[in-house]
């Protein structure tokens, strides 16, 4: 979003001139000295795109964070390139100090922080212009569970850190840990505010209501799950995903058609928040996953594992060669591929999954359904097998997979839903790898931070 207005949250930016235009090819930082950045309605929307902005760094949806889940123990993913952290990354050899891991810890906390500051100092700003104050902070507290929730499913309990730092140096939180049913408590509190408080965006390129409620879909689909099992939230998924857009019958207009044109086409109908790229404001996915003909470096490519879930007639069918990953990152020259982050589809699959788990009336039934309807629109025929709770459960699985390949779900998937030690056998699977460990560095500047178990 560097593009749109670029603020640099320290002390000398002159936000407050009515020409933005000014700081427009600055970058974001991550700290706040003074209050001078949140003096008038300028500053606060210029945060707040600040805030979106931390979100496309490669260190987060602008490479690592959407690359490494499905790279994670060489699951749909297979590292073929140079770099040894994305190595141990594909093999589990992840040590405390692996660089790339450190960079994503960082990043998310900086994107935190930048959400902290508007949640802290926005409600004191006075400026009737100010309209959309409470979207504003409804966006932040969006993002802020948004960031956690991608923390905890990484590293397990994290420091809450909830009130901004004005020092350069974030890294050194100086708390303890907080229990996983911690962060969770804390992500559903702040889902819980933004929801009150309503957005104040006006496109898929930000947060709005739905985003709010498919986070929370996705959230109520977690805590269920078997490899989490903090609750039985089920009804409150399926809630959550119909508020967000999974209604049935399956309208024929809530997902795009060929499922192609999901990714040539941006903002489309079925996307629900994506995150804007342009070729000056850029990622670097496609150059990563393309082979050097295409223009990238193919630093990791798709595996035969992945490629054989897919039927040939399947449109969403992921192939290797000159084609690798090219359905859903093919621009390496510009970079400015989309990051879909949620979409109608993934809602009809969390519904889906938690009728299959909540198993009552016509669950079954209305999951085939879900089932049938992704498949017709991937060209495949309908599901004809039989119709229990535990065929489902592994139908429904696989239709994530196809489906949301690629798109940073996999390991949280095979994690959560108990099946990874019989996906990731060689090496043989030790459970603490479900998550990764904390930074060395994190260890070192704040006693009292527990690394995680084998780490």
């Amino acid at each position: 979003m560097k593009r749109l207005i670029k603020i640099s949250l320290v002390s000398t930016l002159a936000i407050i001139l009515s020409n933005c235009s000014v700081v427009e090819d600055q970058n974001p930082q991550n700290f706040l000295p003074s209050n001078t950045a949140f003096s008038n309605a300028a500053g606060a929307r210029a945060a707040l795109t600040g805030a979106y902005d931390a979100i496309q760094s490669t260190n987060y949806y602008g490479r690592l964070y959407l690359i490494f889940p499905d790279l994670h123990g060489t699951t749909n993913l297979r590292w073929t390139g140079t770099f040894a952290t994305w190595a141990a990354i594909g093999n589990r050899g992840i040590l405390a100090d692996n660089t790339d891991v450190t960079a994503m810890w960082l990043q998310i906390y900086q994107a935190i922080n930048r959400a902290n500051q508007i949640i802290d100092k926005v409600p004191a700003i006075t400026d009737p212009a100010l309209t959309d104050k409470n979207g504003i902070l409804g966006e932040a507290y969006f993002l802020r569970a948004f960031h956690y929730f991608n923390l905890v499913r990484y590293w397990g309990g994290v420091p809450l850190k909830l009130t901004p730092t004005d020092e350069a140096n974030i890294s050194a939180l100086q708390l303890p840990r907080s229990s996983i049913t911690e962060v969770y408590a804390q992500i559903l509190a702040d889902l819980g505010q933004a929801i009150t408080l309503g957005s104040a965006a006006t496109n898929r390129f930000r947060a709005r209501a739905n985003a709010f409620r498919a986070l929370k879909a996705r959230v109520h689909l977690y805590r269920s799950s078997p490899g989490i099992a903090l609750a039985n939230e089920w009804d409150l998924a399926i809630s959550e995903a119909t508020d967000a857009g999974a209604t049935l019958p399956v309208p024929a207009t809530s997902l795009v058609t060929p499922f192609s044109a999901l990714f040539s086409v941006k903002n489309t109908v079925e996307s629900i928040w994506e995150i804007p790229f342009d070729p000056v404001d850029n990622n670097s996915i496609a150059f990563h996953l393309l082979p050097a003909a295409n223009g990238g470096r193919n630093e990791a490519r798709p595996t035969t594992g992945l490629q054989g879930i897919y039927a040939t007639n399947d449109t969403r069918r992921i192939t290797t060669g000159s084609v690798d990953a090219s359905l859903k990152y093919f621009r390496p020259q510009t970079n400015d591929d989309n990051v879909i982050v949620f979409r109608n589809a993934e809602m009809y699959l969390i519904r889906a999954e938690a009728m299959v788990e909540r198993n009552t009336g016509t669950d079954l039934a209305d999951a085939v359904t879900i089932v049938n309807a992704l498949r017709t629109r991937a060209t495949l025929p309908a599901y004809s097998g039989t119709v229990n709770q535990a065929s489902l459960r592994d139908e429904v699985f696989n239709q994530r997979r196809a489906e949301l390949a690629l798109e940073g779900h996999y390991f949280f998937d095979i994690v959560r839903t108990n099946r990874v030690a019989g996906i990731l056998t060689s090496p043989v699977w030790d459970p603490n790898q479900a998550v990764l460990p904390i930074p060395q560095r994190e260890i070192f500047a704040s006693p009292g931070l527990v690394q995680n178990p084998g780490y």
